[in-house]
């Protein structure tokens, strides 16, 4: 009996090792991602900046 209780610890244990195995994994590519995110949104931001001086320039040429 003590045994089969030992074992079922172990057992226990190795899920929740394993569980937290999944859990840095998933949140290392959520952090990969969020960085992925920032970049794109830094690059849109950027993008649409170029776009309204550029029509603010096209503007100010044709008066």
């Amino acid at each position: 009996m003590l045994i089969q209780r030992l074992l079922q610890i172990l057992l226990a244990a190795i899920v929740l090792v394993a569980a937290f195995g999944v859990l840095a994994f998933v949140l290392k590519l959520a952090g990969w991602l969020l960085g992925l995110v920032v970049k794109v949104v830094v690059v849109l931001i950027v993008v649409a900046a170029i776009l309204r001086f550029v029509e603010l320039v096209r503007e100010k040429g044709r008066r």
